[in-house]
Parts: C-alpha cells; structure tokens; sequence
C-alpha cells in the first residue's frame, strides 16, 4: 500500500511537517547542481521551518538552515512522511 501523503512542491509543505524530498521538478542545470550541494538528495527527510514570508521558506536539511526562495521551493517535489 501507498505510505505517506501524496507528492508536492516544497512550496505547500505545512510548517513543522516532516517532509521526504523525491525530485526536481523542470529545474536548470545549475540550480539542480546548486541544490545537491545544498544535500538535496532523493530520499532525505527535511522540514519546513517558517513557510513562506517574505517570499522565502526556510527548512532544516541535514541538521542545517536553508532558506529558499519561491522559485526554488516550486521545483523540489517532495511528500509528507
């Protein structure tokens, strides 16, 4: 059976929500490069933050603080765990 909620972009995760990142979705090359040096690594488990204010979503990868930008967060495909 299907584990987990239903995929998404980054951009409708729910703040405090553990989320799974899947895949890029429609992204240039170099912001795909961009964000794997940031550990965006299919499989690994992140979470919102603080959503979108100031047009930027703030999450927690890896034991780190990333802020995103709107444009970024619409690309990463992610679902809740």
């Amino acid at each position: 059976s299907f584990s987990g909620g239903l995929m998404m972009t980054l951009l409708n995760g729910k703040e405090n929500t553990l989320l799974r990142f899947l895949a890029f979705d429609n992204i240039a090359i170099d912001e795909r490069k961009k964000l794997v040096d940031l550990r965006f690594v299919p499989g690994e488990e992140l979470k919102v933050l603080r959503g979108m204010k100031s047009g930027f979503i703030t999450v927690l990868l890896k034991g780190g603080k990333i802020a995103l930008d709107n444009s970024s967060a619409s690309k990463i495909l992610v679902k809740e765990v």
